[in-house]
């Protein structure tokens, strides 16, 4: 592995893909396909959602970063 920080998994991403994925097929192994539903959805309805959704919030956020 080579010393440099900041790139993948100490610098090495292949090993980092490698490790994500045998992490990955263990998870499906011991859960069932429900188990990715309901994960995925509470992700989506954890989201706060987008600027676009919610004017007032882009309005907020415009004004801290003027004044910051």
């Amino acid at each position: 592995m080579a010393k440099t920080k900041g790139r993948g998994w100490h610098g090495d991403p292949e090993g980092h893909r490698k490790a994500g994925q045998k992490g990955g097929l263990a998870t499906a192994r011991s859960h069932d396909a429900t188990f990715y539903s309901k994960i995925g959805s509470k992700g989506g309805k954890a989201s706060t959602g987008n600027f676009k959704n919610d004017p007032e919030r882009a309005r907020i956020a415009g004004r801290k970063g003027g004044r910051a």
